[in-house]
Order: structure tokens, then sequence, then C-alpha cells
């Protein structure tokens, strides 16, 4: 017999384990008694393994603290935009908050209830740009530089409160405009990703634009330097990204910070600022102040942006140049590598997104959702 809690059950293999002594001895009820026992022995084989599976794999309704039920409903995004996965460690649970960003290449058209946000983590990139979107664009700020502003925008539900203005969403394009088009955008600035990230949602979900430049040539923001502990001095833009801010980094964070360029940011560089600006506001479809948003004053209208971006850029300065060949050199890119990593990796990022990142009216018509397609098909109906 067998023992399991507490009961005793036949052991169908006890025939097997007789000798052939007893196997003569049993007479002709020898076939029917071992039938018998391995049919028992398979009944209750199904039943055990039916039972064990049922217990292993029946995942328990425990409710959160938010009250949300999890556990059952695996895998979910819950109303606030995080993934609750069975993997800790896939990219859509290690990537929150950064899901709350939409993918730059993949998510197009541009929707018109998607919030921009620049994210300046460098001062001599927050200058200018904010004067060219200002000045060029016409652009309304909300400027959250301190994290006690990102959470005073968070208790004032700033994008809900947004919505309701129709600053931002359909009731925000004020102006009947070619494909789409607006003007004077409203653009969420900061130098806190992380923070602000978590205020965008499932309905009004983030652009971001941002500047990459060479750790050498790092410009930091005054409220960043804070965030981070004092030995903390490498790869500051990893640790940033990566939320991790002491200790040795893996190739995990090299990675999380990696997606956040190739997938959430619309690329730009210090030596090539102009030709950024220019390309997102064509991607968002920001007609510039002076110009008309017609489909024909788009060239007009490229070239005014193109001229107030380029006036204003010429009085700030470029990269700075480092000698490769140096032992100083050397050294900090041996301290600072990945950072170094995230640099090249946003230069080509920039490159791929010459073809990636294209400008809003063409966007709506390789979707069917131009203003000419709607003027065909109406003529399409009439006929």
């Amino acid at each position: 017999t067998i023992s399991l809690f507490s009961y005793s059950i036949p052991n169908p293999l006890s025939y097997f384990r007789r000798s052939d002594d007893d196997y003569s001895s049993t007479g002709p009820s020898a076939s029917y008694n071992t039938t018998k026992y391995i049919l028992y022995g398979g009944v209750i084989f199904i039943m055990l393994a039916s039972l064990f599976d049922t217990y292993f794999r029946t995942p328990s309704n425990k409710q959160s603290e938010e009250g949300e039920i999890v556990g059952a409903a695996l895998p979910h995004v819950t109303s606030d935009g995080k993934y609750h996965g069975r993997y800790p460690n896939s990219l859509l649970t290690l990537f929150y908050p950064y899901t709350l960003f939409r993918d730059v290449v993949l998510d197009q058209p541009v929707d018109v209830n998607d919030v921009p946000f620049f994210w300046h983590a460098h001062v001599s990139d927050e200058i200018p740009v904010k004067k060219v979107l200002k000045t060029c664009y016409g652009a309304d700020l909300v400027e959250l530089d301190t994290e006690e502003d990102v959470e005073k925008a968070k208790e004032l539900k700033l994008l809900p409160s947004l919505a309701s203005q129709e600053r931002v969403g359909p009731g925000s394009l004020k102006e009947k405009l070619y494909n789409g088009q607006r003007k004077q955008p409203i653009v969420i600035t900061s130098p806190h990703i992380r923070e602000v990230a978590e205020l965008f949602t499932q309905e009004n979900m983030g652009r971001m634009l941002s500047f990459y430049r060479h750790p050498i040539d790092y410009d930091l923001h005054p409220n960043l330097k804070t965030k981070l502990p004092p030995d903390a001095v490498n790869n500051f833009m990893t640790r940033l990204l990566s939320d991790v801010h002491t200790g040795e980094l893996g190739f995990k964070e090299l990675g999380i910070a990696k997606q956040v360029i190739r997938q959430c940011t619309l690329s730009g560089t210090r030596d090539l600022m102009a030709e950024s600006i220019l390309r997102f506001g064509q991607y968002f479809g920001w007609v510039p102040t002076g110009g008309e948003g017609t489909k024909l004053s788009e060239e007009t209208d490229n070239a005014i942006a193109k001229s107030c971006i380029d006036d204003i850029l010429q009085s700030y300065p470029g990269e700075r140049y480092a000698d490769h060949n140096s032992p100083e050199w050397q050294a900090f890119y041996k301290a600072n590598k990945m950072d170094c990593q995230l640099y090249e990796l946003s230069r080509s990022t920039w490159r791929a997104q010459i073809q990636t990142i294209i400008p809003l009216t063409l966007q709506k018509q390789r979707a069917g959702e131009g203003d000419d397609d709607e003027k065909n098909d109406e003529e399409g109906e009439e006929e």
C-alpha cells in the first residue's frame, strides 16, 4: 500500500514486484488481479495529477493596497500605467514608468491626446531649446523644474486638468489646419524624467524629446545633481535612467537606459541642435510663429521655422573637443563607459530617425487620415 495524506491506497506496482513463485501460485485469478490493480492505479494517478495541477496553477485573488485585484488577472495594466506581469525582469515590468511614453516610431501618427515632454538634463540644452519653443513656435511651457513642482502637478492632476480646459486633446485644435497641424502647442518641460513620466496616463501619454551629449561635455541641471549620492560620480545618465543610484551597474541597467533613448525619445544631439528642433516641430505638426499651416504653405512654414531656430542658436556654443589619445581621456572613458555607449546610441538613433521621424502631415497621409483622403472619400460617396 501507499500512504498519502494519512490515507492508504493499493500500490499498483506491487504485482510486478512479486516473485515468479508467487505468480505461479495465484492460479487463474492472477490475470484478473493484475488488471484490477492497473486500472485502480491509473484512475488514482489521473485524479491526483488533476488535483496537484489545479492547486499549483490557480492564482490567488489577492487585493492590493489600492484595492485592485492582482493575481488572477495577470498580466494586466492598471489605471496608473503599471504593468503587472508574471516575469519581474521583463522589459514591460522593468521599464515602468517609461511605459507611459509613446514609442516615437511605431506609434504614428501622433495622437491628438498625446502631450509633448521636453526632458532637459543639461542646462546648456534647456535654455536655448526653451527659447526656441517659445519664440519660434509660440509654445506654452509647463515648467516643472523641481521635484516639488512635480508633486504639486500630481496633486492637481495636471493632465486631466489640461484636458478639461481643452489645452490638450481634440478641443485644443482651435483652427482647422492641414493634416492635424497646430499652433501654440503646450509642452511640459522638466529635468526629472522618471517623476514626470508618472504624470502621464493611458488617455494622455507622453511623447518625449531630448538632447544627449558626450559625458565629457555634461552640464547637468543643478536639481539633478542632488538626486544621486556623492560617490555616484560615474555613468550618471545610466544611473539616472535605470534608477540604480549606488553599487555596480550591469547590462540590465544599461539596457533600460538604451531602451529609453531608442524607443521613447525624439533624439537630438548638441552639434545638430538646429536640425533636431526642426525635425521635432515637423513631427508634432507645430506651425511656426508667422506660418499658416496649410498644404500650400508647408515649404514656406519650414523656411520660417528654420530661420528663427538658426538665429537663436547661433549665439550658443557647440560641443567640446576631447583628445581621445590622451591618458586622461582613456581613464575617463574607462570610468564612464556605459554613458559613452549611451551617447553613441543617441547619435545612431538620430541618424535612424532621419527616415522614421517624419512630419505629421506625412504621417497622416500614410495612415489614410489626411485631409486629402477625407476629400477623396466624400467625392467617392457623392458619385
